[in-house]
């Protein structure tokens, strides 16, 4: 299996909105960097509460994969990911009600696997200030 088909099962969990299916392709002791994050999410099941929260927050969120490409255990991604703020989006900061609006945006991800295929290490890329503009909550 090419290392960039992980990059497509996450995808193609996200896109049936399977948190599960999605979670299981990172390590149990997976961390990820993500810009809304202060710290880093710490282990499968933190990313699996961190995108039940994005479903939550984006009940009908698509996300298209643009490109992929990987050398030895590194893979990059680029995605672009569109949804309705229809319902409360969790932040460190606390829980943000539904806007109502559409939040689009392209993003990127480098992620390193481990022996099996799996992420362990994962650094996102995305606009936060421009998501946050789009949902009415920043100027």
């Amino acid at each position: 299996m090419a290392n960039t088909e992980i990059v497509r099962k996450a995808v193609d969990a996200f896109n049936r909105h399977d948190a599960a299916g999605f979670a299981s392709q990172y390590a149990e002791d997976a961390v990820v960097y993500d810009p809304y994050y202060p710290e880093p999410l710490r282990g499968r099941s933190a990313v699996r509460k961190d995108i039940e929260d994005f479903f939550r927050a984006f009940p009908d969120v698509s996300n298209a994969l643009k490109l992929t490409m990987s050398e030895g255990n590194i893979v990059a991604a680029e995605i672009a990911v569109k949804g309705v703020h229809s319902g409360p989006l969790a932040l460190p900061s606390g829980e943000i009600p539904a806007t109502g609006k559409t939040m689009s945006f392209e993003g990127g991800l480098f992620a390193r696997l481990n022996g099996q295929g799996l992420i362990v290490e994962e650094h996102r890329y995305f606009d936060v200030a421009g998501q946050l503009t789009q949902l009415g909550l920043m100027a």
